[in-house]
């Protein structure tokens, strides 16, 4: 009775990983089919049992994004930033 359980929990844990990298393959392909790759995963962290949060860049715009199995939430839309090639025009900072 109890060694199906065990069987169980290991396909879930294949079941939620391959769910995962299903999500993230297709974001990953939307950002690829831009010529211009104006969407950009930038960053994820995954927080288990089929949760993640990323950074997704837009032109020059971030997003903060939750995603379960089910759905992606905007947590919260992070403010404007220089690109790499803009930060080499910034003055530096004195270090702190």
């Amino acid at each position: 009775m109890f060694a199906g359980s065990s069987q169980e929990s290991g396909h879930h844990r294949k079941t939620a990983s391959s769910t995962w990298a299903a999500l993230l393959g297709r974001i990953r392909a939307l950002a690829a089919g831009h010529r211009q790759r104006r969407l950009r995963l930038c960053e994820t962290l995954s927080l288990g049992e089929k949760r993640f949060v990323a950074v997704v860049e837009y032109g020059r715009q971030r997003f903060l994004l939750a995603g379960t199995q089910q759905n992606i939430s905007l947590l919260q839309r992070l403010d404007e930033y220089p690109r790499e090639t803009d930060q080499e025009s910034l003055p530096e900072s004195d270090p702190v």
